[in-house]
């Protein structure tokens, strides 16, 4: 595949893997108010589903499903992934959802590649750049903002939502950049298909999937198949796909389609209401993150200049 075409390729992966996310939120938060359903069951059900889909899928293509565990640091990266990365990046979304709304905890989870910018930083020894240490800057401010009102005082929103949305962005930073070693030996498919079905192993010990929850009809068993296939397994795959073809920094420019569509979709379908200070912390977190994108692209655009 060309150059050009995969750098299409990733990036339409990448932006509509962020609108699977953003619309998932909104369909989970539906799914909450509705039917009684818990984030814990949501997430070992969908996870568990797509799992056992993704491996079946797998072994009927390609065969050889157990090959990612017959070397010690391929199971140990995989099990770091699926537990750290993956199942918190789920579960502490959700949770999110569940104590406040999709706009929020989407924007809370967007704090990913900022925290990227932090830990390499640390890892690396260095200090941040300007233009990373103004990111780090609005992305604190932005939180601020969506936490407090700009009140120090008190909170505007829960602290368990503030919480959860905090950790999924922690585990969605930690989900970007810990599998680089594991997509360039394994396929995208039997890395997330084994990497759900831990996570919802793990999930059902603390709520099992056949204790089914709440009243259910026809709309919320279409936003659970739509959170489980697109929002899940779609999302999922096309993502690392799109890592895999442009990088996790030039993913992060694209990503941000997530919290755009979730804030439209919270507003117009759930009613959220959201206040001015709701969307200038908003547009603060997301500049950031566009911010860090574009400056490493233009480097890189500087780079190849001279070739063409």
């Amino acid at each position: 595949m060309r150059i050009k075409n995969k750098v299409l390729m990733g990036s339409v992966f990448c932006i509509a893997a962020a609108c699977f996310w953003g619309l998932s939120g909104a369909t989970g938060q539906y799914l909450f108010r509705n039917t009684g359903m818990t984030p814990e069951w949501l997430v070992a059900t969908r996870m568990l589903i797509s799992g056992i889909f993704l491996l079946t899928v797998y072994q009927v293509k390609h065969g050889g499903i157990f090959e990612i565990w017959l070397h010690k640091q391929d199971r140990i990266d995989i099990l770091l992934f699926s537990l750290v990365g993956l199942l918190f990046t789920q579960y502490g979304y959700f949770a999110s959802i569940n104590y406040c709304n999709p706009a929020t905890a989407t924007i809370l989870q967007y704090l990913a590649p900022v925290m990227i910018v932090v830990y390499l930083s640390i890892r690396y020894r260095r200090m941040p750049t300007k233009i990373e240490a103004i990111a780090v800057a609005g992305a604190l401010i932005g939180t601020f903002l969506l936490a407090t009102h700009g009140n120090i005082h008190s909170l505007s929103i829960s602290p368990l939502a503030l919480f959860w949305g905090l950790l999924s962005g922690v585990a969605l930073a930690f989900y970007t950049v810990y599998p680089v070693r594991l997509l360039t030996r394994y396929n995208t498919m039997l890395l997330i298909g084994w990497a759900m079905l831990l996570g919802s192993i793990a999930m059902n010990f603390v709520h099992p999937v056949w204790e089914c929850q709440g009243n259910w009809d026809v709309p919320s068993y279409l936003c659970l198949a739509f959170t489980i296939i697109f929002g899940t397994m779609l999302a999922y795959l096309i993502y690392l796909d799109g890592i895999r073809y442009i990088g996790p920094t030039k993913s992060s420019l694209y990503a941000a389609t997530e919290p755009l569509a979730s804030t439209i979709v919270s507003v117009i379908w759930l009613k959220t209401k959201l206040e001015l200070v709701d969307y200038i912390g908003f547009i603060f977190i997301v500049g950031t993150v566009l911010m860090l994108s574009l400056v490493p692209a233009k480097k890189e655009q500087k780079k190849e200049s001279p070739q063409n």
